[in-house]
């Protein structure tokens, strides 16, 4: 709509006081018609801009709700395990040796209960990545994903500074989500997760590149066609933070995501997601 006015002005500064009034009457229908025309447009940008400014709210609510919720499981639900923990050993102290055998049974399923508890804390809200950072994160994230699968995870970053919260966050459930599809998938012995920030400061890049079978149409999954490996998600959060994702890959040669964000997203509704 702002560049109807232009046109409007600029034709009437061009045409000024020479043209009649019907050449006046055309221009000014003519420049109506571009209205007209440029009006879907403008609504689709709007459409597009208010769409990603829900979605953003929507990731924060739930990175807010998934943080309380990690709270409690890991101070409230574990204080309560701590205090049967402390009941069960005065229990053990009365009763007779024959019994203690099962006492230590229970014992042996309140810590699986509270390692559980401890891991689902971390698959919500890993407060390291609040404490420490994203590097830090990624590297816990890799260490418990190469302690419990036969994939080796690297992390590699050239990250003088840490970004904003929500870039941190982001990548990091960008990384958790594509690793998870490396161990699903790709049959990969080793993966590569990249961090670094390119064109001084202003560009956070971040790469997982396996070892795996790859991709028979990687062009596909790029412009989003299939639906089954997770890609979805990652571009939404992409789009939310202005950037691009590209996918590389071929049969027999590994897959490479690759995420770009500008590191400082200051309005997230400035533009449609890509």
């Amino acid at each position: 709509m702002e560049m109807t006015a232009i046109h409007r002005e600029s034709v009437e500064g061009v045409m000024g006081k020479r043209a009649g009034g019907g050449e006046l009457e055309l221009s000014a229908r003519a420049v109506e018609f571009l209205g007209e025309c440029l009006s879907p447009f403008e609504m689709t940008l709007r459409a597009f801009r208010e769409t990603n400014m829900a979605l953003y709210r929507l990731n924060e609510m739930l990175e807010e709700e998934a943080k309380r919720i990690a709270r409690a499981l890991h101070d409230e639900a574990g204080q309560l395990l701590a205090a049967a923990h402390i009941a069960l050993d005065g229990v053990a102290e009365k009763v007779p040796p024959s019994c203690r055998e099962d006492l230590m049974k229970v014992q042996h399923l309140l810590d699986l209960s509270e390692e559980q508890l401890r891991h689902l804390a971390h698959e919500l809200r890993p407060s390291i990545l609040d404490d420490l950072g994203l590097i830090p994160a990624l590297e816990f994230l890799a260490h418990r994903i190469s302690r419990r699968t036969k994939l080796t995870v690297v992390v590699r970053d050239s990250v003088e500074e840490r970004p904003s919260p929500l870039i941190e966050t982001a990548l990091y459930r960008i990384v958790r989500e594509a690793l998870t599809n490396v161990v699903k998938h790709s049959r990969a012995t080793r993966a590569i997760v990249k961090v670094r920030v390119k064109e001084k400061g202003r560009v956070v890049r971040c790469s997982i590149r396996d070892n795996g079978i790859g991709l028979h149409k990687a062009s596909e999954f790029s412009s989003g066609v299939d639906r089954g490996f997770g890609l979805i998600g990652i571009r939404e959060r992409v789009g939310v933070l202005r950037g691009t994702l590209e996918v590389n890959s071929s049969p027999g040669n590994g897959t490479e995501l690759i995420v770009t964000v500008p590191s400082e997203v200051r309005d997230v509704a400035a533009y449609p997601s890509r």
